[in-house]
């Protein structure tokens, strides 16, 4: 049997480095990009680098924009005593969707000893330094609730401690629709644990 060009190889190899990307996908994915039109595939191409040229990550916050500042750090009627801090600079347009006017401060990551990611690659010493530096009334640790996301936020916490900023986490508890009987553990402790009064 023929072995397939090696160009082709290589750009499957390629693909298959994309997060959720599997082998099976990523050679999908190489066979699409030959079948569609030229001019197609190599817009693909175009993007990819246009958005390595002009993205970058803002110096203030560490979110992904084409300005630095960023367009929130940079947006005056932004409500400058609240910070929130996330993990991932994916997760800035969730909240903005709901309609969150603070700002933010972006770890790049999350405490991960299995995976090698130690305080140090993070943003944690320029977020204390902003912290440090800045007028904050809360700071809000917005970090995943899972074991690497508990512990940077308890890292965080203790690091923050003697900040003067009150050190919140978000709340937790059973998502609407669900069923006590099936939910686990862990949030049916955090759903008791943040409880509040009906109005």
């Amino acid at each position: 049997m023929a072995a397939r060009d090696r160009t082709i190889e290589t750009l499957i190899e390629r693909l298959s480095r994309l997060p959720g990307v599997g082998p099976k996908t990523a050679e999908r994915l190489a066979f699409h990009l030959l079948r569609v039109e030229r001019d197609e595939a190599l817009a693909l191409a175009h993007a990819i680098e246009a958005v390595r040229a002009a993205v970058k990550n803002c110096s203030i916050c560490f979110q992904l924009d084409a300005s630095d500042p960023c367009g929130v750090c940079g947006d005056e009627t932004r409500e400058r005593d609240m910070l929130l801090v996330i993990e991932d600079p994916r997760e800035v347009a969730r909240f903005e969707d709901i309609g969150y006017r603070g700002v933010y401060h972006v770890l790049q990551g999350r405490l991960s000893p299995v995976e090698g990611v130690r305080p140090e690659d993070l943003t944690i010493a320029q977020l204390l330094q902003r912290v440090e530096q800045g007028s904050f009334r809360e700071v809000c640790l917005a970090t995943n609730p899972d074991l690497e996301g508990e512990g940077t936020a308890q890292l965080l916490a203790e690091k923050l401690a003697a900040s003067g900023a009150k050190v919140t986490r978000l709340a937790r508890g059973l998502p609407a629709g669900s069923s006590i009987a099936q939910v686990s553990s862990s949030i049916l402790s955090d759903a008791i644990e943040g409880r509040r009064p009906l109005s």
